[in-house]
Order: structure tokens, then sequence, then C-alpha cells
């Protein structure tokens, strides 16, 4: 049994660092050599954060129950909520890298 509160982060991981996992070992070199884009990606991602998610809080769009999560906050969210931005935005430029590169390459055959 996971202790309640490491439950936010451990589903977390376990849903989404999987497929980002396997979609690095498949592209890893390519992936590598836009590491610049990715990075930027998380790091504007991170920044919309701090404007969005105290506003979405006060507005009671979500919630984070204090007892679900490590007790580490960052205004009023979660350090577990910035994690999850940061893991997202990975998967999501990564993911985007990936397609457009096999696009590209289907075009070009």
């Amino acid at each position: 049994m996971i202790p309640e509160r490491f439950e936010f982060l451990f589903f977390m991981c376990i849903f989404t660092l999987p497929p980002i996992i396997l979609l690095w070992i498949l592209n890893f070199n390519y992936l590598k050599k836009n590491l610049k884009i990715i990075f930027s990606i998380m790091a504007v991602a991170v920044l919309y954060q701090l404007f969005a998610d105290p506003f979405a809080m006060k507005m009671n769009a979500w919630h984070f129950p204090k007892q679900k999560t490590l007790g580490l906050w960052i205004y009023n969210f979660p350090v577990e909520d910035t994690i999850f931005v940061i893991i997202i935005a990975a998967a999501i430029s990564s993911a985007v890298l990936v397609f457009l590169k096999h696009k590209k390459q289907t075009f070009l055959n």
C-alpha cells in the first residue's frame, strides 16, 4: 500500500513516465539534439503555471487534498503539480518533435 501522502506523485509517475521513457528509448539521438526546444517548452509551461494555478485555485477550479501530497507547496499548489507540468510539457514536446520528424521523413519519401 502506498502512503497517502505519496498518492498523487505515485500515480502521476506510473501513468506518465513509461510512455515518455519508451519515446526517448526509441528516439534518443533525435530528441537529445532537440533538448533546447524541450527545455524551453518546459520552462514556458512552468511560468504559465505560476500564473494560472493560483487563479484556478482561487476560482475553485480544482484542489489538492493536503493529505495526498508531499506537503511542499508553491504558493497554494503542491510541488507535485509543478512536477506534473514539467513531465507533461516534456512528453508533449518530445512527442510532437518525433511526430514532425516522421511526418517530414514520410513527406520526403
